[in-house]
């Protein structure tokens, strides 16, 4: 039987270190949509200044043992016919002074973001500083490329300080990107058409400590890398596409929606029709023979019958433990290095609803970890599906002695329930489909609510991501950002604040916890024109730091990408067709400052609102 021990934390403080420009009128963009849909920084470390580090090591660290988890992979290899070597990994995890940062995990990419909702805690925030300063002080730069790009991931640096960002585009052709993380200019991509069968299949992804891209797409893992070995400016290369066997699928129609890696190396993955499962990261051991999987639906797979499904991506703790939120249910799936088993389920309200722009039925959220010290309440935090939508913290270890149901007939895991009404007292409907932004015990939400939600949520489901195409029209774009908090002493929840000035429309927030900046994509109406923005927020207060004007382009919207803390003080988005990057400057540098890529419209004001 395989020894597991868990790594050993070590305090220290120490200083860390063109293709087709689619510029599309918005109405012809959304008709050329439709039809398509229906017709079938030196070193490992990001740069970090004035951070400090918790250095995570081996403890007894056993000859040829992977850390954190203590996996003997080369045994795994030889059951796939392969062998390999196994390694000792260490990681550092940096510290923005609030001490609220998870343990890094020791097997993917030490960088910026790594991983959909940059860690396995999936909480989008970053020790990180974000851009400060004034905004006509920053430039913008913008890559394009055919498709959106939901998920940006950065690699380690290679041997001569060279750095790349990876992403994957989901739609009828799912294309992989590398691009070069200071001049965006592109350095290799490999397209695949693929059938997502309905699901947003190839959305997420990761970036593994041996700078591999892993992205579920369809039925399969695919693993990329660079061209050549320590060439982060090499091209790209397929090193593995492993399809997951039939009789491991619940259906025909099923297809890899979540991913997120285990600190003990596996990755990690939920399907459209609730199959969740581990496989080695190492190429030589993913085989059919190291997958394990459980099926949250069992018997009912193949029935006929109504499946809970997955539309979200997935969460993991230190223990390796796997947070899946289906169309019902919020599930911990335990993982012991051996075998998958459910410890808990635990039903949400609002079960199985939708609306405009929803990618699937239920919550909205990818399940996000809150509670990052031994001493912490712990929980996991997701929107529900109600009507006027709720965010949910749930126990996510043993419930308290002597705890009662918050409400008749709520699951006694839920801790608080908080009505979300972005601070309209007299709101009775609202959406959030993005993931729940976490720092500490704060949890921080935006409005999805499309104005003309009761037209558009009428268009049948494979045509509902493309009402993210009108989301940023005046009239249409929904506003509100809203945060609640819990209070450990008395065990309850609040909203802390609300901000009626922003709106996000379809991106994810992010938050760079060194400045205490909320980030995210916006839209507004500027000089008559209807304008994307990337906007900052206070986290303590809720009111608007800046906002600085893009373009009006619909080539600008961020569907549903995730506003990233990138290194050197930048943010990051996918678009809808490409990659923008805000960064600050200094104006008497003598290099450019306040660069406004490819902005044509000379009346749009390179200077925002300030201080709103």
């Amino acid at each position: 039987m395989t020894h597991f021990s868990r790594p050993t934390l070590h305090r220290m403080s120490a200083p860390h270190s063109k293709t087709l420009v689619h510029r599309l009128p918005v109405s012809l963009a959304i008709a050329s949509a439709l039809l398509l849909v229906a017709c079938g920084e030196s070193g490992n470390s990001p740069s970090n200044a004035g951070a400090s580090q918790t250095r995570i090591s081996a403890s007894e660290a056993q000859p040829g043992l992977i850390t954190a988890g203590g996996i003997d992979f080369s045994k795994l290899a030889a059951q796939c016919g392969e062998q390999m070597s196994n390694e000792v990994l260490t990681c550092d995890t940096p510290d923005a002074g609030d001490r609220l940062e998870m343990a890094c995990n020791p097997h993917l990419a030490q960088s910026a973001w790594s991983g959909s909702h940059r860690n396995n805690y999936a909480q989008a925030s970053s020790p990180l500083p974000g851009i400060t300063g004034k905004p006509e002080n920053m430039n913008i730069s913008h890559a394009d490329q055919n498709g959106a790009s939901i998920v940006l991931n950065f690699s380690d640096a290679d041997s001569k300080g060279r750095r790349a960002v990876w992403s994957s585009t989901v739609g009828l052709q799912s294309t992989v990107y590398k691009i070069d993380q200071e001049t965006l200019g592109m350095l290799g991509s490999i397209s695949t058409p693929v059938s997502t069968n309905g699901s947003v299949s190839g959305a997420y992804n990761l970036l593994d400590r041996s700078q591999n891209f892993i992205v579920g797409r369809s039925q399969s893992l695919q693993v990329f890398g660079d061209a050549e070995k320590d060439n982060r400016h090499s091209g790209v290369a397929l090193l593995k596409d492993f399809s997951i066997p039939q009789d491991k699928l619940c259906g025909a129609d099923d297809a890899l929606v979540g991913i997120t890696m285990l600190p003990d190396g596996h990755i990690a993955f939920a399907t459209k029709n609730g199959v969740v499962g581990v496989v080695p990261r190492y190429t030589k051991a993913m085989c059919a023979a190291t997958l394990k999987t459980i099926s949250l639906n069992g018997s009912k797979c193949g029935s006929g019958g109504p499946l809970e499904q997955v539309s979200n991506s997935i969460a993991a703790d230190e223990n390796s433990n796997i947070y899946v939120v289906t169309s019902d249910a919020q599930y911990r799936i335990d993982w012991n290095g051996m075998d998958l088993k459910t410890a808990w389920r635990a039903p949400y309200q609002g079960a199985g609803n939708s609306g405009a722009g929803r990618l699937g039925a239920g919550s909205g959220s990818t399940p996000t970890l809150m509670g990052t010290r031994e001493s912490d309440d712990r929980f996991v935090v997701i929107t529900d599906g109600a009507k006027l939508v709720n965010v949910v913290y749930m126990w996510r270890d043993a419930i308290p002695a002597g705890w009662k149901p918050i409400r008749e007939g709520a699951d006694p895991r839920i801790a608080c329930e908080v009505p979300i009404n972005f601070g309209d007292p007299n709101a009775t409907e609202t959406l959030s489909e993005q993931s729940v932004l976490v720092r500490g015990y704060g949890a921080v939400v935006v409005n999805n609510q499309l104005k003309a939600n009761p037209l558009l949520s009428q268009l049948p489901s494979q045509l509902q991501p493309y009402t993210q195409l009108t989301s940023g029209m005046t009239g249409n774009r929904p506003v509100g950002l809203q945060r609640v908090d819990w209070n450990p002493a008395t065990r309850t929840c609040k909203s802390t604040w609300s901000n009626r000035d922003i709106s996000w429309p379809n991106g994810i927030p992010t938050m760079s916890a060194s400045t205490n900046q909320i980030f995210g994509i916006g839209s507004r109406t500027i000089n008559g024109v209807d304008t994307w923005t990337l906007e900052s927020v206070d986290f303590t207060t809720g009111k608007t730091l800046f906002v600085v004007p893009s373009t009006p382009y619909p080539s600008d919207n961020s569907f549903y990408a995730a506003t990233t803390i990138g290194p050197g003080a930048s943010v990051w988005t996918g678009t809808l067709y490409g990659v923008t990057k805000f960064e600050s400057c200094d104006p008497a540098s003598g290099k450019t400052c306040g660069q406004r890529a490819n902005n044509p419209v000379t009346h749009l004001p390179r200077q925002a609102v300030m201080g709103r």
